[in-house]
C-alpha cells in the first residue's frame, strides 16, 4: 500500500499518447482502400461517366465532414453516428460493407481502432485537406440552420410507389438524414427501363429531387414526365438515347442544378432549352454534339455555372 502514491506518480509521468495523424496513419489507409469508390466524378477507360460511390467523396477533408446521400460520414467525438467506421465494421459478406469485396483490403482491427480513436479525438485533418473545396465544415463558423424551400411543403410519397419502383430494381433513399426529399437511382436493371416503367414515377413527384437514369432505354418521350417532377435538382441521362427534343421539356424544372447529358445525342439545340434554368451549376456534354463555343457562351450565360465537354 506505501507503494499505491509512488506509483500513481509514475503514472502521472508518462507522455499522453500522441494523437492520431490524419495525413501519415489514416490518409494512407483511404487513399489505398476507398478513394477509388469515393472520388471526383471522371470517365472510366471505355469514357463512361463514374459517379462518387452514394455522392460520398473522401479525398478531400471538406468533402469527408460534408458527407454523401446518405447524411454523415464522420461526426466529430461520435463513432457510433460516423457512418465511415460503422461500414468498416460489418461483415466482409454484408451489402454496405466498406471497403466492397474486390475494390479494396478490409481494415485491420488496428486499422478500424486508429479510425475510431480518430474520431473520438475530434477528427482534426491537421495541416490536411486533399482536394481544397473550402474549409473544412468542423471550421466553418456554424450559421443559422436556413428552412429547405424544397422540403417545405414536401408531400411523402406513399410506400406503395416507392416500393414499386424498387421492384425495378432501384435504390428510393433520402437525399440527406431526415430529408422529406428523395433520391432514385438504378443499381440494378438499368437497362431494362423504358419510358413505360418511368410512369412510375408520378406518384413520387411531391418529393423527388434526384433522379439517376444513366443507362437506361429511355428515350425523349421519358422526358416530357420527368418535367413534372418539380422539385428535382439533380438528374443524370448519361448514356441514354434522349436528344434536343426531350431536353426541351426539361425548361420547365427552375430547380435544377446538375444535368448530366454525357453521351447524348443532344446539341446546341439544347442549350437554347436549358437558358431558363438559372439554378443550373454543373452541366456535363461529354460524347454531344455540342460545340465548344456554344459551350463557354452557355457556360457564361447563367452565374456559377460549370460546363464540362471533354
Amino acid at each position: 500500500m506505501k507503494l499505491a502514491p509512488l506509483f500513481l506518480l509514475c503514472l502521472a509521468a508518462l507522455p499522453a499518447p500522441a494523437a492520431v495523424n490524419f495525413r501519415t496513419q489514416l490518409w494512407p489507409l483511404l487513399a489505398k482502400n476507398c478513394v477509388d469508390c469515393h472520388r471526383a466524378p471522371h470517365k472510366d477507360p471505355s469514357g463512361k461517366l463514374v459517379e462518387p460511390k452514394g455522392r460520398l467523396r473522401l479525398d478531400g477533408a471538406a468533402l469527408i465532414l460534408k458527407g454523401g446521400s446518405e447524411g454523415d460520414a464522420v461526426v466529430a467525438g461520435d463513432p457510433d453516428k460516423s457512418s465511415l467506421y460503422q461500414r468498416i465494421l460489418l461483415p466482409p459478406d454484408h451489402e454496405d460493407v466498406m471497403p466492397p469485396k474486390g475494390k479494396g483490403k478490409m481494415f485491420s482491427f488496428d486499422d478500424s481502432e486508429l479510425l475510431k480513436q480518430w474520431i473520438i479525438e475530434g477528427a482534426s485533418f491537421g495541416d490536411w485537406k486533399g482536394l481544397d473545396d473550402g474549409p473544412p465544415a468542423a471550421l466553418k463558423k456554424p450559421a443559422p440552420k436556413a428552412a429547405d424551400p424544397l422540403s417545405a411543403g414536401a408531400t411523402a410519397a406513399p410506400e406503395a410507389a416507392k416500393e414499386a419502383v424498387r421492384q425495378l430494381g432501384a435504390l428510393v433513399t433520402p437525399v440527406m438524414a431526415d430529408s422529406p426529399l428523395l433520391r432514385v437511382e438504378w443499381i440494378s436493371g438499368a437497362s431494362q427501363i423504358t419510358d413505360l416503367q418511368i410512369d412510375l414515377l408520378a406518384p413520387l413527384a411531391g418529393s423527388l429531387a434526384e433522379l439517376d437514369l444513366s443507362d437506361t432505354k429511355i428515350t425523349d418521350a421519358a422526358l416530357a414526365s420527368i418535367a413534372k417532377l418539380p422539385r428535382l435538382t439533380w438528374l443524370n441521362l448519361n448514356n441514354t438515347a434522349v436528344s434536343d427534343a426531350g431536353v426541351a421539356h426539361l425548361k420547365t424544372l427552375t430547380n435544377l442544378s446538375y444535368l448530366n447529358l454525357h453521351s447524348t445525342n443532344v446539341s446546341d439545340a439544347a442549350l437554347t432549352s436549358l437558358a431558363p434554368l438559372r439554378k443550373l451549376r454543373q452541366v456535363y456534354l461529354w460524347k454531344t454534339r455540342v460545340t465548344p463555343s456554344q459551350a463557354a457562351t452557355f457556360a457564361k450565360s447563367i452565374p456559377d455555372l460549370k460546363v464540362t465537354i471533354d
